[in-house]
């Protein structure tokens, strides 16, 4: 495995890159295998929740998304993993329905470390995709972080920057001297 360098959208270089629309992944694709675990190499390193083939300068059509685990703390003070940590290769992704509906929370991006802004998206999403294997899957009504995951790196795909979602500019904030408020995307 290898850590990839992650583009940047303040270097107009890299922000030509991000910008434009991803090829589809011909499948059967045997060089995926070890692009995908670069990627999540990557993502972990810089503490991401997700990361689109097209942020380590690769246009094709291929995001991956860590969900963690969900933990609650009992009232004796210890914690228990209550949902596992969720892991998805995402290749060819579509959204095929979408909520009327939309949520605004808080947003951030690992090509754009640090900084976070007020994003809407819908509610809950349906996305169909290609497995590592071949398959065809589908994530039927995401909600939460998945829902918002899903959204951000189809973004990606379609060369669409989380900061173009953004309607109210002074929302996005430089965190880097604080505590991040949400994991990156």
């Amino acid at each position: 495995m290898a850590l990839r360098r992650i583009l940047r959208i303040d270097n107009p270089d890299d922000k030509k890159i991000l910008t434009t629309r991803c090829h589809p992944v011909r499948m059967p694709n045997p060089s995926l295998k070890q692009l995908v675990a670069d990627m999540f190499e990557t993502m972990h390193a810089a503490n991401g929740v997700g990361l689109a083939a097209p942020q380590i300068g690769i246009l094709q059509r291929l995001a991956i998304i860590s969900i963690p685990p969900a933990v609650e703390e009992r009232p004796d003070g210890t914690k228990v993993e209550v949902a596992p940590e969720q892991n998805f290769v995402l290749i060819n992704p579509e959204i095929v329905k979408a909520s009327d509906q939309e949520e605004v929370g808080l947003e951030g991006c690992l090509s754009l470390p640090g900084w976070y802004g007020d994003v809407p998206r819908a509610a809950w999403v349906t996305v169909e995709y290609t497995d590592l294997s071949g398959q065809r899957q589908r994530i039927r009504r995401a909600t939460g972080l998945l829902a918002r995951a899903l959204q951000h790196e189809i973004d990606h795909l379609d060369g669409i920057l989380f900061t173009e979602r953004i309607r109210d500019l002074s929302t996005l904030k430089d965190y880097s001297e604080e505590a991040a408020p949400a994991a990156a995307e």
